[in-house]
């Protein structure tokens, strides 16, 4: 089954998300068809000094009220640049238009734009679709804890080897889900507009688990198969700042 979702209503949210004033270019009125995969958010941007206080407080009321009281809102994850901390990334994670809907409603979310999220510089919007998504088990809830890390590798993959790229992700993944206490989640997404260029996201409790993860015989493994199939592939280390997550999560595109 797919799910319609008017260009209006997408870009109502994003404009809600970011605090864009306006839009040009594109038609409110045109329709877009999207698969019945989770609805997934990504979008990086710069704090103004002034507002890092305000970011982060505001910022950590929204995203653990819309875990207690949003059970479709899946994953909240904030992290910022570790050489630059007023960049930071956002990838957040919900069942479906409607969970979206009702996180982009609520009054905790609200406060977040009317107090910050409209005075946020330099903003991106990346337009992606999930094609794997797993999680541990039980919830996760770090918030400036100073030690979690985040890794965001992107890349472009050959065609016709995404089956082969994307099922040694998985095998990695899930084994490290499995046996690797640190592990905490990986997210592969892809351009929406260009499937060709992939986002792999990975959520460390530590450095420590991070640099077991990579160094592990497993990844390196994975690696192996599939570094012969990307192109221009880089991987930035992110600080944690806000990773929450309802636990459980396991989407693989077909």
């Amino acid at each position: 089954m797919k799910v319609i979702l008017s260009k209006r209503f997408l870009l109502t949210t994003v404009i809600a998300i970011l605090g864009i004033g306006t839009v040009s270019a594109l038609s409110f009125d045109q329709q877009q068809e999207f698969d019945n995969a989770p609805v997934v958010g990504m979008y990086r941007f710069v704090i103004p000094s002034e507002l890092q206080g305000a970011y982060n407080s505001v910022g950590v009321e929204n995203l653990t009220n819309s875990m207690i009281q949003e059970p479709n809102t899946l994953s909240m994850n904030v992290a910022h640049v570790k050489t630059n901390p007023t960049t930071s990334y956002v990838i957040e994670i919900y069942k479906d238009g409607n969970a979206l809907d009702t996180h982009r409603k609520s009054e905790h979310f609200q406060k977040y734009v009317n107090e910050v999220g409209s005075k946020l510089t330099n903003r991106k919007l990346y337009d992606v679709q999930p094609m794997l998504l797993m999680e541990k088990a039980e919830p996760l809830s770090a918030i400036n804890d100073n030690t979690s890390v985040v890794s965001m590798t992107e890349f472009t993959i050959e065609k016709n080897e995404e089956d082969t790229i994307l099922k040694q992700y998985q095998l990695d993944i899930e084994r490290a889900i499995r046996d690797d206490a640190g592990y905490k989640a990986g997210y592969i997404l892809r351009d929406r507009n260009n499937k060709t260029y992939w986002y792999v996201i990975q959520i460390y409790s530590d450095d420590v688990a991070y640099k077991k993860h990579v160094s592990s015989p497993g990844y390196r493994f994975a690696m192996g198969q599939i570094q012969p199939y990307l192109k221009n592939s880089k991987t930035e280390v992110l600080q944690g700042d806000i990773l929450v997550n309802h636990g459980g999560q396991s989407f693989l595109r077909n």
